[in-house]
């Protein structure tokens, strides 16, 4: 991203970095133990939350729809998995900036406009799309309260229960500015996506070195040696690391027969332990004729269930799902019974960036899966 002033960056970076950690180390290394158990088949992970966080959404009703969600989707799939702990990570308190496939956008009007970046970086009015440095402060106040609001909630809870939150680690001025020692502060897991995973690229040599599990996207065009090649960076002493990457499949329902079994294949020949999360929902989006993304809750799951058979057959532990999902009942994505239709999503649509799935939507996916795996391993 380019700022015109490049010391209103380096002044917002310097604040944010003499700034109180928004996660402790002690947290990071919690999260890590947890994964590393679910790596070994000790447990299984939901990850979920909004594709792009709003600063609009520091309240209580916008956190505790998150937090509900998750736990509800956590112990529907406890029974399916025979008891197995279900570890809840949100995609929360830090998720306030998206990668963009084009740097500008066009405009019904005809006019092109610097593309919305997330609301850390520019605004989604497109009268305000130059990066504002400022921004980055605002995103540590908003991901404070939001964290403060789900202490809050869980301490009205008395659940004991561990909480992980994530984001990508996309800008990297602003994620070195909280980063402390090896740990950056400012989420337990971080994750590099299908842009910035280059292994000789700046993100992957930023995130190699840290404490924090990294999550890393995998599409069906990833090469099997590819994956094991950055298992090999980010992992140099395989004994001593498991589930210290999490390795998130996103390939599309049509396609997890066809590429998983070689990538799961090469993985489990080099000697690594991964936590394996499937996204379903990156590789299943499309767009209708009016121009709106959107995806299908029947193609999403297929999707789950299709890299469920994969691992099984091939005795190794498909470790947690990885979803964009709002907790309220938004029209982003076509059910089968309250969404049903393209016209129907624009009753209620209103993800800063790609479509989520509806809390109905979410649980009644989460049911259906954990109803599968139940029925497949008897």
């Amino acid at each position: 991203m380019a700022y015109a002033n490049p010391q209103e960056l380096d002044s917002a970076c310097s604040l944010l970095a003499r700034l109180p950690e928004l996660v402790s180390p002690a947290n990071i290394e919690s999260a890590r133990v947890t994964f590393q158990e679910v790596a070994l088949g000790n447990g299984f992970i939901v990850q979920g939350g909004d594709c792009a966080e709003s600063f609009a959404d520091a309240t209580y009703e916008s956190v505790e729809g998150h937090l509900s969600l998750l736990a509800m989707e956590a112990a529907t799939l406890s029974k399916a998995m025979g008891g197995k702990p279900v570890y809840e990570v949100g995609r929360i308190a830090g998720q306030y900036a998206k990668p963009r496939s084009s740097p500008i956008e066009k405009l019904s009007n005809g006019e092109s406009v610097p593309t919305f970046r997330g609301e850390n970086i520019n605004s989604s009015d497109p009268k305000q799309r130059a990066p504002d440095a400022d921004r980055l402060v605002l995103g540590y106040m908003h991901a404070s309260k939001r964290l403060q609001l789900i202490s809050q909630i869980r301490k009205a809870r008395k659940t004991t229960k561990p909480f992980f939150t994530s984001h990508e680690a996309l800008h990297l001025p602003l994620e070195s500015s909280f980063t402390k020692g090896r740990y950056n502060t400012s989420a337990n897991m971080l994750w590099i996506g299908a842009r910035t995973c280059e292994v000789d690229g700046a993100h992957v040599e930023y995130v190699r070195g840290l404490r924090n599990p990294i999550g890393v996207k995998v599409s069906a065009t990833t090469r099997p040696e590819a994956v094991v090649e950055m298992l090999d960076i980010l992992c140099p002493n395989k004994q001593d690391s498991h589930g210290r990457v999490v390795l998130i499949t996103r390939l599309g329902a049509d396609k997890v027969a066809q590429s998983l079994p070689a990538i799961v294949s090469a993985v489990q020949a080099s000697g690594h332990k991964p936590v394996w999360l499937c996204d379903p929902c990156h590789g299943n989006t499309e767009t209708t004729v009016d121009g709106t993304k959107t995806r299908r809750s029947t193609t999403m799951l297929r999707e789950l269930q299709n890299t469920y058979i994969v691992h099984r057959n091939l005795n190794n532990h498909m470790g947690g799902i990885h979803l964009e999902q709002a907790g309220e009942l938004v029209t982003e994505c076509i059910d089968q019974v309250r969404v049903t239709e393209p016209n129907h999503l624009h009753a209620s649509y209103k993800t800063l960036c790609d479509p989520r799935l509806a809390k109905d939507q979410a649980l009644s996916m989460v049911h259906q899966f954990a109803g599968f795996v139940s029925s497949y391993q008897n």
